[in-house]
């Protein structure tokens, strides 16, 4: 029996939570290293101002944390990694940093700002408390740069946070915008003092905030150059995390193909420009190599605001999550808006670059891995029900059981439990009711741990759903009452053979045909025939 504790009992400590490069550096935690792009970034002749989008928990914070310290020429922190065989000079900036994360109210943003700017009035030693937040930053520029003999570096981090919490407000958003023009105005005034500036955010407000007030900013969020910035690419999950590996490996008694191979499943194929370069959610993996599980952590690192404000306002429709294209000018340029749900889940992590297109200069967008549409699932089943998530979990286990152990009338009575009194969204037209309906189905059935698909093709016509799972196929088709119903489905599963692709496989096989009421908002009838 291997003592797990004594064979990896010199294994370098995970920095999970910890987003600060010097603590990192000084505590032995290990650092994937990503000093190769500060050097890039901060030695690049051809901007000033820069803008990097990711979303939540993706290392965007340590990042602007190394720049820090370069730019303060902490030298020290820096022994051993990839920036000490490129820096020769290691000149010293004043570094002015500010977190604008956690706020929902302009009222918020104002003190936080206020408080970050009280902190570097104390430390050069003046007051200026009586004027407003913009004034004041433009004398601590001044000030920092030490009346022109030294320009500086301004450093924000999660820009965009108090503009997110409000997109559902529409009054304090125009206010909070109003504020943000007015205060990162001052910045342009004073880029003559100004060496660099550097901005990250999960979504990108262009023309609603500082970028309007802010010259020639460069937009890094999409460029190929620094694509694996934030995050771990494959190339790094070998290189710093192979011992982690190992340990996750002999806990779970798997080998350790199996335990990378999991860990590509469920953390992986984050895509943010067109080559394509695939990166691993860092937060996830380093709490699943710290706790040897491969938990989600998806939900509980808080990137679920935007797509719960979007489900409570009833204004869209669920987007076709495998398969949504987006016009590159669109995904690579275009603002956050309320409008845009899919520009908005894929600067929030909930859909991410599966293919580009170079003829229809187009990127496919798709879920990136498992852990995330676990999370969606879980997520948007008891929000579209409006119904408790303990009663939606129970049911859907009670559904899973049946369906699992044969009895899948018995089951079915479960998803009408489940599905009964399903509210409207602003779309109430029968093809978008019915398409509401299909979505819960493939999200109940994933929850189960199953692996639908839906809109399934072949010769004959195309089916709403195929599940597959090791004791059964199931072919479901789903009709409106008002679309013929029961028997427009059943028909339809009988004249177009949908059965026939399955006949030659051995496991049993079921065909569901559904009647959903769009009037009284419940599954009303089905039929299921066991083919094989």
């Amino acid at each position: 029996m291997v003592d797990i504790k004594e064979k990896y009992k010199d294994l370098q400590p995970l920095p999970c939570g910890i987003q600060d490069f010097e603590k990192i550096r000084t505590n032995g935690l290990l650092y994937a290293d990503k000093t190769e792009y500060v050097y890039k970034l901060a030695n690049d002749p051809n901007g000033e101002v820069y803008f990097l989008g990711r979303p939540r928990r993706f290392g965007k914070s340590l990042f602007l944390s190394t720049l820090e310290c370069y730019f303060n020429a902490r030298k020290d922190l820096f022994e051993g990694l990839k920036v000490m065989e490129l820096e020769q000079k290691w000149t010293k900036y004043e570094v002015l940093r500010f977190d604008l994360s956690g706020c929902s109210t302009t009222d918020d943003l104002k003190d936080k700002i206020s408080r970050s700017l009280r902190k570097y009035e104390n430390k050069y030693g003046y007051t200026a408390l009586d004027k407003t937040e913009g004034a004041r930053m433009s004398t601590l520029v001044e000030t920092a740069a030490k009346g022109e003999q030294q320009r500086v570096v301004v450093l924000f981090d999660e820009y965009d946070s108090a503009l997110q919490q409000t997109m559902y407000n529409e009054e304090e958003h125009e206010k909070m915008r109003d504020f943000y023009r007015s205060f990162f105005a001052v910045l342009k005034s004073e880029s003559h003092y100004i060496f660099k500036i550097f901005l990250t955010g999960i979504m990108k407000f262009t023309q609603l905030s500082l970028f309007s007030v802010l010259n020639n900013i460069k937009i890094l969020s999409a460029n190929d150059e620094y694509a694996g910035v934030c995050g771990f690419t494959h190339e790094e999950l070998n290189l710093y995390f192979k011992r982690h590996i190992e340990r996750l490996a002999d806990v779970n008694e798997i080998t350790y193909e199996q335990a990378y191979q999991s860990i590509i499943d469920r953390y992986d194929s984050y895509s943010f420009s067109k080559n394509l370069t695939k990166v691993i959610n860092p937060y996830s993996l380093l709490n699943a190599l710290a706790d040897c599980e491969l938990n989600n952590y998806w939900t509980i690192s808080g990137s679920t605001k935007v797509l719960m404000d979007t489900i409570d306002s009833g204004e869209h429709q669920m987007p076709n999550w495998e398969c949504e294209y987006m016009d590159k000018l669109a995904l690579e340029g275009n603002d956050a808006d309320r409008k845009n749900l899919v520009l908005s889940l894929y600067q929030t992590g909930y859909l991410t670059i599966k293919e580009y297109n170079k003829d229809l200069q187009a990127y496919k967008l798709g879920i990136p891995n498992h852990e995330v549409k676990e999370a969606i699932s879980g997520l948007i089943v008891p929000r579209i029900l409006s119904k408790d998530e303990n009663e939606v979990e129970s049911t859907i286990f009670q559904f899973k059981k049946e369906f699992i152990l044969g009895d899948v009338e018995k089951a079915m009575q479960f998803l009408q439990a489940l599905v009964a009194g399903t509210p409207y969204s602003q779309d109430n037209t029968s093809k978008a009711i019915e398409e509401r309906f299909q979505f819960i189905l493939v999200q109940v059935l994933f929850l189960c741990g199953f692996k639908p698909q839906t809109e399934v093709s072949i010769a004959t016509g195309r089916m709403d759903i195929v599940c597959k799972t090791k004791w059964r196929n199931a072919i479901f088709e789903l009709k409106m009452t008002s679309n013929g119903g029961l028997d427009a489905a059943n028909e339809q599963i009988k004249d177009r053979s949908y059965a026939a692709p399955f006949l030659s496989e051995e496991k049993e096989l079921l065909t569901f045909a559904i009647e959903f009421d769009a009037k009284d908002k419940e599954l009303k009838r089905w039929k299921i025939e066991k083919i094989k």
